[in-house]
């Protein structure tokens, strides 16, 4: 295959020139998180399996479920609405940022803020859920 034009300026030095296929294509994957709002009230609900069996965390209403085992730590973080006085919108508990349903070897969280992060014992962010 040619890859050089002939009878065109410069040919003799795009004759050395890598192959299409030898050049790097770019980097192709996820956007960076948007960052926070710094104005925005947040609320972390530290999870942590202190049984002896994987415990089932589901957040609601993203029916997001993981299974955590033993020793495992996640934090639930949500971040309410900065321009009012109520910035959690909670269906049952009207103004709290949590709500806990707890069953056998599954803890069911409602976080009721406009931005739902999971982060990790280092505080790396796992899931987004706007």
């Amino acid at each position: 295959m040619f890859w050089r034009r002939l009878g065109t300026p410069g040919a003799d030095a795009s004759a050395t020139a890598a192959p299409p296929s030898a050049v790097p294509a770019e980097r192709v994957g996820p956007l960076p998180p948007e960052p926070w709002d710094p104005a925005a009230p947040v609320a972390r609900l530290p999870v942590t399996n202190d049984g002896l069996q994987p415990l089932e965390l589901v957040l609601e209403p993203y029916c997001w479920s993981e299974w955590l085992e033993p020793g495992s730590k996640v934090t639930v973080v949500t971040m309410g609405r900065p321009d009012t006085n109520r910035p959690w919108t909670g269906t049952s508990v009207p103004d709290e940022p949590f709500e806990l349903q707890y069953l056998a070897d599954t803890l069911v969280v409602w976080p009721y803020g406009d931005l739902v992060l999971l982060l990790d014992a280092a505080g790396n962010e796992l899931y987004r859920y706007p």
